[in-house]
């Protein structure tokens, strides 16, 4: 026994130190590695070109003859590169305001959003009160019910306030999101107990707690949420139509409409090229944000 034993332990390097010579100069692992990065990349490269895929036909259309759009193919290139038809876009339209109305309504929603989602998300994150869990249940089922069930009361509500035309009418039904309370909620339960109860024994109330600890642990979780709010609410374009009636009260999707002629129909060349610069703020913001972006959905814990 002590005999087979020492000749097991003294086997066991070299024929390791011989194995790792084998895989160190054998080139099928390598080829394997390369192959698997490589189809790797490929499956990115094709689900991005399929995803970038509408934005490009856009851009490229934007630029063409109005007979060019719809013929020679998707990938065909301008004849000849017509630049002035975002001015002529530009020109169609009181795009100024209706840049500045859908600011407006963004950046207030995001805020509201913020503020309202991160006090819900506490209360069901770091305050034990009855029926909390069926409580929660009950609002992450409203996010089966669709919006155009709840339009015309939310329609009635804002008309019975007086808000019509107003932009705290298209502020409103978005203060508040229960995907957002969601998404912080999530975060706010990898917040250690421990620390928050060191705060309420030291006296700090559930805001204190909320604005001093939970808040600036938060930031990237928030920033993800503002994406998400400003993103919907820039790209809104039913509820802005219905609760408003003037030119001046008008956002940037619906602004689009002015693209329509009611003689010539819809302007193609124009209405993309209003379509691409309508959208540059939304693709200026998530470049801004994409590292918070992509960070708070980790830690939050939605892949």
């Amino acid at each position: 026994m002590g005999t087979n034993a020492n000749l097991e332990t003294w086997g066991k390097p070299m024929f390791r130190k011989k194995a790792e010579a084998r895989s160190r100069f054998s080139l099928w692992p390598k080829l394997g590695t390369i192959g698997l990065l490589t189809a790797k990349h490929a499956l990115l490269i094709g689900g991005s070109l399929v995803m970038a895929f509408p934005f490009l036909w856009m851009f490229l259309g934007s630029l063409k003859l109005p007979d060019e759009i719809f013929s020679g193919g998707i990938w065909r290139l301008p004849s000849e590169w017509r630049w002035e038809h975002y001015a002529e876009a530009w020109k169609r339209a009181p795009f100024d305001r209706f840049f500045i109305n859908s600011a407006l309504v963004s950046v207030s929603t995001v805020i509201a959003q913020l503020i309202t989602c991160s006090m819900a998300a506490y209360a069901f994150a770091c305050v034990n009160f009855k029926a909390k869990q069926t409580l929660f249940l009950i609002f992450i089922a409203t996010t089966m019910i669709p919006f155009e069930s709840t339009m015309i009361p939310s329609y009635l509500v804002i008309k019975w306030l007086g808000l019509m035309n107003t932009h705290l009418a298209m502020i409103l039904p978005s203060a508040t999101s229960v995907f957002g309370i969601f998404l912080l909620r999530q975060f706010f339960l990898t917040i250690p107990r421990d620390l928050l109860d060191a705060a309420k024994i030291d006296g700090c109330s559930h805001a204190g707690i909320l604005l001093r600890i939970v808040v600036p642990l938060s930031q990237t979780i928030a920033a993800t949420l503002s994406l998400f709010a400003f993103i919907h609410a820039w790209n809104s374009y039913l509820w802005p139509l219905l609760v408003t009636n003037t030119t001046g009260m008008r956002t940037v999707q619906v602004g689009l409409r002015y693209m329509v002629d009611k003689e010539l129909g819809t302007q193609w060349p124009q209405m993309l090229a209003a379509s691409t610069f309508i959208i540059l703020p939304i693709v200026l913001l998530f470049v801004f944000l994409q590292k918070y972006f992509v960070r708070g959905m980790v830690q939050s814990g939605l892949k």
